[in-house]
């Protein structure tokens, strides 16, 4: 029988792909990852096969005649295989060459990598230089929700979603952690690869057009959609905490627009949906035992062990947020220094002293006409902010640097 060739697109671009499963989850310790997806002796012999060819880097064709399966058998087995392994970054997850015979059946596939073999040193040293900053910042004796929680703001903080037209870009870690641009694929791969790290349980759910992750806190299942929260474009560090912990009730409300259908667990559990987190739409810093945030209060810090929250500090003022718009505290960051922590209102910069328990002005800018701080952050040992006005397109106008945080 006469065969054929063709590029096939993956399901990750065009199609629905259905549930899979975090490799090496602890949820799943000595049981078979590919359960949720129902595959028989023959799939998962494929999907290993699949596997074992990406790890090796093997750019001739593969011959599978003999699993006897159809194009979209492939895109199912083959885009698992994907979903499942983070660090298999370098394959195209949009593309294979597939030779098939007439009735679509697939007699052998040549996968497509990102790059070229002796690029991959160097690209999983910018990986690990990434993973080795955010696990560096994890307390030893965190909760799993202390955990999920600084995994989110650290990506949210770090990745700015990837609006480019090139399809095959954007869709895995490396672009996640060493470009910090991606659609939602390296969103959620990112997460997966940190909860693997930290061995909590996580899934993957897989729409028509999206990809967000469920994880098991305590017996219980709930969504996390970072890709979802980090829809605010003002700065890097603004992003909200609205898709952290969540039920599959909330997911379902008819604006987030998120399809259940393809759920693998079910997430019945509301308990954080009231967290101090909602309440914070920039990034929320950890010190000393607290965890310190603003709402439109002020400064606040919570306490996971007491489970209390206490108001630091009252902020006055609001944020301009265009022509006839006004919010109040929405963009107040908080950044850790020593035993300080540094946060603004729209017009000073100050620093909570958490030894001496009191507060203190450290710089007040001059700023032109409407123009407010919107962002603060700490790095080499320097308080930078971001100050400008709020336009249409949510763009800091400018950014200034300070000698020192002090």
């Amino acid at each position: 029988m006469k065969s054929f060739y063709k590029t096939a697109l993956s399901v990750i671009a065009a199609a629905a792909a259905a549930v899979s499963l975090c490799a090496g989850a602890s949820a799943y310790a000595g049981e078979d990852i590919y359960w949720v997806k129902g595959f028989d002796d023959n799939e998962i012999a494929l999907a290993e096969l699949f596997k074992s060819t990406l790890e090796s880097f093997i750019e001739e064709e593969v011959d599978i005649s003999k699993y006897n399966v159809t194009y979209d058998e492939f895109e199912d087995i083959y885009t698992t295989v994907l979903m499942n392994e983070p660090e298999l970054y370098y394959v195209n997850v949009v593309q294979a060459s597939l030779r098939y015979r007439s009735d679509e059946h697939i007699l052998g596939f040549k996968p497509i990598y990102n790059c070229a073999y002796g690029e991959l040193e160097s690209k999983d040293k910018k990986i690990e230089k990434f993973s080795k900053s955010v696990m560096k910042g994890i307390g030893k004796n965190w909760s799993d929700e202390e955990k999920v929680l600084y995994v989110h703001d650290r990506l949210a903080a770090h990745i700015t979603y990837y609006d480019g037209g090139e399809s095959e870009f954007g869709r895995n870690i490396y672009d996640a952690f060493a470009k910090g641009s991606s659609v939602c694929v390296g969103y959620a791969l990112g997460f997966q690869y940190f909860m693997d790290k930290l061995d909590i349980p996580c899934i993957n759910v897989t729409t028509d057009d999206h990809i967000w992750n469920m994880v098991e806190i305590d017996g219980q299942w709930y969504h996390v959609d970072v890709t979802w929260d980090d829809s605010v474009e003002i700065t890097k560090n603004t992003f909200m905490h609205q898709m952290i912990l969540q039920s599959d009730e909330s997911m379902a409300r008819e604006e987030l627009d998120h399809d259940l259908s393809k759920n693998a667990e079910t997430a019945d559990d509301s308990f954080f949906e009231n967290a101090f987190w909602t309440e914070s739409n920039t990034r929320i810093s950890y010190l000393g035992g607290y965890w310190y945030y603003t709402n439109k209060e002020g400064l606040n810090r919570y306490s996971f062990n007491s489970g209390e929250s206490k108001l630091i500090y009252t902020i006055s003022g609001v944020w301009h947020a265009g022509e006839d718009m006004d919010w109040k505290i929405p963009f107040s960051q908080t950044a850790v220094y020593g035993k300080s922590v540094y946060f603004n209102s729209p017009t000073v910069i100050y620093r909570y002293d958490t030894t001496k328990n009191k507060i203190y002005k450290v710089y007040a800018p001059k700023l032109g006409k409407n123009e407010q701080i919107y962002d603060i952050y700490i790095s080499d040992g320097k308080l930078v902010y971001s100050a400008g006005t709020y336009d249409d397109n949510a763009r800091i106008k400018k950014a200034v640097r300070l000698n020192k945080a002090s």
